[in-house]
């Protein structure tokens, strides 16, 4: 059997166009609210407050609290199915998580560059959003293959602990010894949180589109788009290799956090401190 064109037949352009757009003018909808409220604030935060992160923050809360909900549910519902489903099923809750989060990518991308950020992180974080925009537009057009969408969707329960953990971090909900605590132990869950769903996840994405293509390779591998043969496992190493560069630095503030490896100077020993 031969693959489809490079972007597949599109079949689903018909069906998925209105309810993307309304995804995505909800999401515009939420961050026009959300950078209301951070004017809102800004007298109660510092001089040099950048105000898009802080309405980037508010925004991420319902928006990734609804893509980790849509995620897991879909991946259970495709579970439960056969490699038919993950391969060419088009209802269920994958299918809203794939509308969602195209939309909250395409909202994202003039935040990032807005953001008072270093060159790396914009270069990095927009060629993320770009990646992860062609292969889930690329699914809503082909009407298919939602379930390895959601699958890689869990990922984004770290990504609202992140959010949680800067909300605290960056005194948007105020100082003090219960929020610097807060800070310690949001930082712990998302160490823990990146290790489970990102870490573990990517290469767990990789061995179930590997083993299903491998087994059924007529079916499936040999009867998708180009882009979908070889751009969605090429994104999840992607993925993989940024998540493991960011985890590094993750492990460093959270031992800096819970003051291991470090003398009473503040600088690192080559011993973990005694309990």
């Amino acid at each position: 059997m031969m693959a489809e064109p490079l972007f597949g037949a599109m079949p689903g352009l018909a069906r998925n166009f209105m309810p993307f757009l309304v995804y995505f003018m909800i999401c515009l909808v939420s961050f026009v609210i959300s950078f209301y409220m951070a004017l809102k604030i800004k007298p109660t935060r510092p001089k040099d407050t950048d105000i898009i992160a802080d309405a980037d923050l508010i925004f991420s809360v319902p928006m990734y609290s609804g893509l980790s909900i849509l995620a897991i549910l879909g991946t259970i519902e495709g579970l439960e199915e056969g490699w038919q489903f993950h391969w060419f099923g088009s209802r269920g809750h994958s299918r809203h998580f794939v509308m969602l989060y195209a939309a909250i990518n395409l909202i994202h991308v003039p935040i990032t560059l807005l953001k008072k950020q270093n060159f790396t992180y914009k270069v990095l974080m927009s060629s993320h959003h770009a990646i992860s925009i062609i292969c889930m537009m690329v699914g809503l057009l082909n009407d298919r293959m939602y379930f390895f969408g959601a699958v890689d969707g869990i990922c984004e329960i770290s990504t609202l602990i992140l959010t949680i953990f800067f909300i605290f971090k960056e005194g948007l909900v105020g100082k003090g010894p219960t929020i610097d605590a807060l800070v310690t132990i949001s930082g712990v869950l998302l160490w823990l949180s990146y290790l489970v769903f990102r870490i573990f996840l990517f290469p767990f994405w990789l061995y179930l589109y590997i083993a299903e293509a491998r087994d059924h390779y007529e079916e499936t591998f040999a009867a998708v788009s180009h882009v979908e043969r070889y751009l969605y496992p090429s994104a999840n190493v992607f993925l993989f290799l940024l998540s493991f560069h960011w985890m590094i630095k993750i492990t460093k503030g959270m031992l800096k956090a819970l003051n291991i490896g470090q003398n009473k100077s503040g600088k690192r020993t080559s011993k973990v401190k005694e309990q």
